[in-house]
C-alpha cells in the first residue's frame, strides 16, 4: 500500500499536480463571480453575446487533459500497461472532479437544463483535447477545443434566427444530437488516447504483414 500511494505521489507530482489544482479552482472562482457576463467575440456573425459560464467548460477540459504531459512525455509514451491505468484513473479522475465543481458552483444559480448543458461541453471539449494532444502534444491539447469557438459564435444562428442544431454551447441540455455529439467526441478521444506511438507502429506491422 505504501509504495502504491508513493507511486501516486510521484505520478501527480510529474504531472504538474498542484499548478492543475490551482487553474481548475480559478476556473470556477471566475464562474462563481463572473459567469452571468456575455461575452461578444470579435468574429460573431450576429454579434450575440454569450454567457460566459457556457464556455468555461472549455477551460475545465482543457486544464484536466493537460494533466497528461509530463517533462517525461518521450519515456511514458513507451511505458508499460500499468503506467496507462494509473494514466487513464488519473484522467478520470481530474474530469471527474473538474464535473463535480462545475456542479457545485451551478447548482445554486443556474436551472438543472443550464448544468446539463455545461456538463456536456464539458465532454466534448474533453474529447477534442483528447485529439488535440495526441496530434500535438498534451501541452497543446487546447488547440482543438479553441478553434471550436468560431464555429460556436459565427455560425451558431441559421437564417431564421435559430441556433443550429450543434451549437451545443446554446441548445437546451436535453438536446438528443448534442449528446451524440459528445458520446463520439469522448469516443474518438479514447481512441486517441489509447493509440500510443508504439500501438501505431504495431498496427502498422500487422497491416502490412497482411497485405
Amino acid at each position: 500500500m505504501p509504495d502504491l500511494s508513493e507511486s501516486w505521489i510521484r505520478y501527480l507530482q510529474a504531472h504538474r499536480f498542484r499548478g492543475i489544482a490551482v487553474g481548475g479552482a480559478l476556473v470556477i472562482v471566475c464562474d462563481v463571480a463572473f459567469g452571468s457576463a456575455r461575452l461578444v467575440f470579435p468574429f460573431s456573425g450576429g454579434g450575440s453575446a454569450i454567457p460566459l459560464r457556457h464556455e468555461i467548460p472549455l477551460a475545465l477540459a482543457v486544464i484536466a487533459v493537460s494533466g497528461l504531459g509530463s517533462a517525461m512525455d518521450s519515456l511514458e509514451e513507451t511505458a508499460a500497461k500499468g503506467f496507462r491505468r494509473v494514466e487513464i484513473a488519473g484522467l478520470v479522475g481530474a474530469v471527474s472532479v473538474a464535473a463535480l465543481l462545475l456542479v457545485a458552483a451551478e447548482a445554486l444559480v443556474s436551472p438543472v437544463d443550464t448544468v446539463l448543458l455545461l456538463l456536456r461541453g464539458l465532454l466534448i471539449w474533453v474529447g477534442l483535447a483528447l485529439l488535440s494532444g495526441r496530434v500535438w502534444g498534451w501541452r497543446l491539447s487546447w488547440i482543438l477545443p479553441l478553434v471550436t469557438l468560431f464555429p460556436l459564435t459565427y455560425w451558431q444562428v441559421d437564417g431564421l434566427g435559430r441556433f443550429r442544431w450543434w451549437d451545443w454551447t446554446d441548445q437546451p441540455g436535453s438536446s438528443a444530437p448534442c449528446w451524440g455529439i459528445a458520446i463520439g467526441s469522448l469516443l474518438a478521444g479514447g481512441v486517441a488516447m489509447a493509440l500510443t506511438p508504439w500501438r501505431v507502429i504495431r498496427l502498422r506491422r500487422v497491416f502490412l504483414r497482411g497485405r
